[in-house]
């Protein structure tokens, strides 16, 4: 279990573990859940159609960069993969 503390204009910050262990960026929204001594927050997955390119694609880009996987390797393999097509 992880404590945090609302902190002030009533914000509370998640650990940094918890975030990358869920893939948490500012501005990630989450639906607050309650009952009379719990809160939950429960994230909100936006459909791939109401996102941009570019945050479908953010995380491939890092898995590349990770893995050392360049733009050219990238090409080969499409080009590979439509041969076989």
């Amino acid at each position: 279990m992880e404590k945090v503390k609302l902190l002030d204009k009533g914000i509370i910050e998640l650990p940094k573990k918890i975030r990358e262990k869920f893939r948490l960026e500012e501005g990630t929204e989450f639906d607050l859940v309650f009952d009379s001594e719990t809160i939950y927050l429960k994230r909100v997955f936006k459909s791939l159609k109401d996102k941009s390119f570019s945050e479908v694609a953010r995380p491939f880009r890092e898995m590349a960069k990770k893995e050392k996987i360049s733009a050219d390797d990238v090409s080969k393999e499409i080009k590979k993969y439509r041969k076989k097509g």
